[in-house]
């Protein structure tokens, strides 16, 4: 197997374990992965077949734990769960840190294979401060309280084994502990963030990218929607960074990347980023790891940008195409936001006057490479798929090939 070296976190349920791994995310924003675990019972309602578990069935499932491609596995209820091989490779073929939260039987199964991870036991100082942290929850039974806490005592004792674990951290004190934690992974940590700098900063390689900009209005969504149903497999779209808290249902690394201020804000002073804004109080941007992520897959990157980020992104070496589509004129555009129908006059307004602004502005000498009057949208398209035509078939002549 190929990558970082993943990490096994281990310990009795109360110990912190959960707490310290979101730390680690929080502060190594792109540094660490999951692997999605499989199992043979049915998906339940919202669940999403290779998101929250790769669903099989118990034959073919077992066929190939015979076979040893699974790490490890375990049954509950009648059901068979576990980690393949293949969805560690999966995170570390993305140059990720896989993390897998596994029991004591799990960390002996992985100890029979060839993985090679970390080996980390989170412990509670004692058993009756565990005991105390579980019934301060107040979301258990009494009867599920005592058979986690006989299971801690199981962890506990199995924990001190020699050569069972790499470190074996009792986390009296979260800091001390998280410290403690980020000492034994830095070494890894830094492997994954030096190789993601240097893929990031490299000359960029792949298609050129696309540039859209123009005032609400000007037709610019619709005709991005004619160009991905035309050309499929052709064209992507890079994930933005927010330090924004996710909203019910966002995915971290599908709807934006999560991350907090101090990071972000780090990543822009060092030139990290393309383009970035604030609003409410929030940053938002687009990272040079995230444009290059798509044009890794030989696909169009296309970056939705307003023409303060147009400018922000003439400083870099990023090298796009840059379109700007416009609307005939300011009446023009005036009746097509009103026959929306779907905002205040107060907004209409706002967007009016953003709007004169970037009529006036993209007719700078050398800001974008066409301008499209957007008067007619058949005529418009066609300005834009021969503006676009020949990164176009570099494209598809890959796909091709």
């Amino acid at each position: 197997m190929e990558g970082p070296r993943p990490v096994v976190l281990s310990g009795p349920s109360g110990a912190g374990k959960s707490t310290l791994m979101k730390m680690l995310l929080r502060d190594y924003v792109g540094v660490f992965g999951f692997s999605v675990s499989h199992t043979t019972r049915g998906p339940r309602p919202g669940e999403v077949d290779g998101k929250d578990y790769h669903f099989s069935n118990r034959e073919a499932m077992q066929e190939d734990i015979d076979d040893g491609k699974y790490i490890e596995n375990a049954e509950f209820s009648g059901n068979l769960y576990g980690t393949s091989k293949s969805s560690v490779d999966d995170v570390r073929a993305k140059g990720l840190i896989c993390i897998l939260d596994v029991e004591i039987q799990g960390v002996k199964n992985i100890k029979e294979t060839d993985l090679d991870p970390i080996y980390v036991s989170i412990q509670p100082p004692s058993i009756e401060i565990l005991e105390k942290r579980l019934r301060d929850r107040n979301t258990e039974t009494e009867e599920s309280l005592q058979k986690r806490l006989e299971a801690a005592r199981v962890d506990m004792e199995l924990s001190n084994e020699p050569g069972m674990f790499d470190a074996l951290i009792v986390n009296e004190d979260l800091e001390e502990a998280y410290e403690k934690l980020q000492s034994v992974l830095i070494e890894e940590i830094t492997k994954v963030q030096s190789t993601k700098k240097e893929r990031c900063n490299s000359v960029m390689s792949g298609p050129r990218p696309v540039v859209l900009s123009g005032p609400s209005g000007a037709g610019k969504s619709t005709l991005l929607k004619k160009l991905l149903k035309d050309y499929k497999g052709v064209f992507g779209f890079s994930v933005s960074h927010t330090t924004r808290d996710p909203r019910p249902g966002e995915v971290d690394g599908k709807d934006y990347h999560f991350t907090n201020r101090e990071a972000m804000q780090e990543d822009i002073d060092t030139g990290e980023f393309i383009e970035t804004n604030e609003f409410s109080g929030n940053l938002y941007g687009t990272s040079k790891c995230a444009v290059q992520d798509v044009r890794a897959k030989g696909l169009i990157c296309i970056l939705d940008v307003d023409i303060a980020g147009v400018r922000h992104i003439k400083e870099t070496d990023l090298d796009p195409i840059y379109v700007s589509i416009q609307p005939p004129s300011i009446e023009v555009l005036e009746e097509r936001l009103r026959g929306r129908a779907t905002e205040t006059e107060e907004k209409i307004q706002s967007r009016l006057e953003a709007a004169r602004i970037d009529m006036e502005e993209c007719n700078e000498p050398g800001l974008f490479d066409i301008v499209i009057v957007n008067d007619d949208l058949d005529e418009s398209y066609e300005k834009l798929q021969s503006v676009l035509k020949e990164e176009i078939m570099r494209v598809q002549e890959g796909i091709k090939s």
